[in-house]
Parts: C-alpha cells; sequence; structure tokens
C-alpha cells in the first residue's frame, strides 16, 4: 500500500527537521522537507499533504508541475479556529489531531486501562495562571452535564476554601495517608472526604505548602489509581506543581488543559512546556487555551466565584467542552 505522502514547508530547518522527526516515529509516512519556496516550487513531486507557512502557500499554487492534495497553513498567531490552519508553537501531537488523513496512520497506543471507569480531565499552566483554579471549578460544572464529576485540586496553596466560603476538618493529606496505610477499601475512603459545590464534588485540597512535596510515587500510584476507579464519570484534576512521578500521571489523562495568556514571556513559558510533552513523547490528546481574562475581585467579597462559573468564564468553557479538536481558543474579558 503506498504511503501518504505529505511536504513539510518552513524557512525555520530546525523547526521542520524536528517536525518530520517525530512525524516519521508515529506515522507510517513519506515525509519531504522544504526550507526554501524556490526549491519546493521547482520540485516536480505530488504530495498528498502539504503543511506549509505563508511563504510556500503564497507560490504553492503556481509550481509548474506537481499536485497538492490538502494544503494545511501553519500560524505563529494563536486562536485561529479554522480546519486548514494550524498554530506551529504546539506539541506536534497536538497538530497531528487536526491533521485528518494522519487519522489512519498513527502507531500511538493509549496507555489507559481496560477497566478504567472514570474519564481524567487534566489542567496545568506552566505560567501559573491566577485563572486556573477557577477554570478547573468550571470544567466540574461544564462536564456535570455527562455525569457525575470529582474535582481534585493539586496546588501546594488553593485558595478554593477561601472562594467557596467553607473549610473541611478532612484534606486530601489525610486521604493520602490513609491509602498510603489503608487501602482496602479506597472508594469508602474517598467518600468521607468527598464534599460538593455547585454541581461538582471536590476534596479539600493541601492547608501546608510543604505537604505536596512530601508525597512519593507510590502513593500517587495509590491514589490515581483509585479516582479512575471510582464511580464518577469525569475527574477533573488540577496540577500546580510537578508532583512526584508527573509524567507518569499525564500518560493517564483522557486530556490535558494547558493555560496560558498571551505576550511573549508568557508565551515562552507555554511553548517549553508543550516541547517538554514532545521530548517525552507524551501520548495525550493536549487542548492548548490562551485566557487572558483576568480573575477580578474575587478574594475580597465583591466579585462571587459563582459569578464567574455561571458568566463569562463558565459560558467560555462550556463552549470548549463541546468543541471537539480544537487548540488555541482565546477568551477576552
Amino acid at each position: 500500500m503506498k504511503n501518504l505522502e505529505i511536504a513539510l514547508c518552513d524557512l525555520d530547518s530546525n523547526y521542520v527537521l524536528k517536525f518530520a522527526s517525530h512525524l516519521m516515529r508515529k506515522a507510517n509516512v513519506g515525509v519531504h522537507i522544504f526550507t526554501a519556496p524556490e526549491t519546493f516550487y521547482s520540485d516536480e513531486s505530488d504530495f498528498d499533504v502539504a503543511i506549509m507557512t505563508e511563504e510556500f502557500d503564497e507560490i504553492s499554487g503556481f509550481r509548474p508541475k506537481g499536485m497538492i492534495g490538502h494544503k494545511y497553513l501553519l500560524t505563529e498567531e494563536p486562536g485561529i479556529i479554522s480546519e486548514n490552519v494550524i498554530y506551529k508553537y504546539q506539541a506536534v501531537n497536538m497538530i497531528f489531531d487536526d491533521i485528518t488523513e494522519l487519522k489512519g496512520s498513527m502507531n500511538a497506543v493509549s496507555k489507559r486501562d481496560s477497566n478504567e471507569k472514570s474519564k481524567l480531565i487534566g489542567v496545568y499552566s506552566p505560567i501559573n495562571h491566577e485563572l486556573q483554579l477557577p477554570f478547573s471549578m468550571a470544567l466540574g460544572q461544564a462536564y456535570r452535564t455527562g455525569g457525575k464529576v470529582l474535582f481534585v485540586d493539586l496546588e501546594e496553596i488553593s485558595i478554593m476554601p477561601n472562594l467557596i466560603g467553607r473549610n473541611c476538618e478532612r484534606n486530601l493529606m489525610d486521604l493520602l495517608y490513609i491509602l498510603n496505610t489503608n487501602s482496602d477499601d479506597m472508594e469508602k475512603s474517598l467518600s468521607e472526604y468527598v464534599r460538593s459545590f455547585m454541581g461538582f464534588d471536590y476534596i479539600e485540597p493541601f492547608w501546608n505548602p510543604n505537604e505536596i512535596g512530601e508525597i512519593d510515587e507510590d502513593t500517587w500510584d495509590r491514589f490515581f489509581e483509585m479516582l479512575v476507579k471510582t464511580d464518577y464519570d469525569v475527574v477533573v484534576v488540577l496540577f500546580g506543581r510537578a508532583i512526584n512521578g508527573f509524567s507518569r500521571y499525564l500518560e493517564r489523562l483522557n486530556k490535558l488543559f494547558v493555560l496560558g495568556r498571551p505576550g511573549d514571556y508568557f508565551k515562552k513559558g507555554q511553548e517549553n512546556f508543550l516541547d517538554y510533552l514532545e521530548r517525552i513523547q507524551a501520548n495525550l490528546s493536549v487542548e492548548n487555551v490562551i485566557l487572558p481574562m483576568s480573575a477580578g475581585n474575587l478574594s475580597d467579597g465583591t466579585y462571587q466565584v459563582e459569578e464567574l462559573l455561571q458568566g463569562n468564564l463558565g459560558v467560555f468553557v462550556k463552549k470548549l467542552v463541546n468543541i471537539s479538536g480544537r487548540n488555541g481558543l482565546e477568551i477576552y474579558g
């Protein structure tokens, strides 16, 4: 059977070589690299797919010979929603998700266990976005239409108790201690630590910022094993910092939302994290979300978190959950 023939066209040779290397490891395709428009113009080959920047797109229709089946435009501008436009500064596996022709050629195999019940949704912000907690809580609300939802806040210092105006006697550290000493009835242990807020369940987060760094990988293993086997339909996990074994638990996620914001400084942090996912060849679906919206006066009582979850942020997150396979969405508040 003939391989899919793909042309990768970009003036940045480092980028296109890196892209090609990852693509050839992941898919059964033929890859042709072009780093100069004139070389692409004079090439007479036919391509099933061409992934190109604007410089190559401008001359692609004037090639004397050679046909192109489907063109995808690589752009440096996030937030453009089009099935033929791809944001280039994201993990390569995210780009694969946007290329229809690659669906049957991918070699990746999911690492999720077939007996897992709950769908794990992760949230992480390399730049520690001020809205990462409200965004995650809004996800909990958005996913509740599909069943029971549990929210787990793994920030080392969380303001969630301040936002919702209540504290629980038992928190996540207590639950991890129980799991580490007696895991015979994990679901019963979990039920004693769960509380509810605006339609989703949650566990009281850590109180002491030093506690999260003291948890070893074995304990986190037991915890995530418990999460995927509960009767919750969706579990939303907010990663505040890289816990011990971080990359292993990313592999267990069905989806990871990576939160960033506009600006070159923040963009670089976003790119570095997406590059990290590529280097470790993380096998998961990633949603790159640019969120420039401000949290406003959440902590002083003049603006309630309920208003935020039901207002602009909540509406945006519900739309985001309902859109399949889109990346680089923006919201302005």
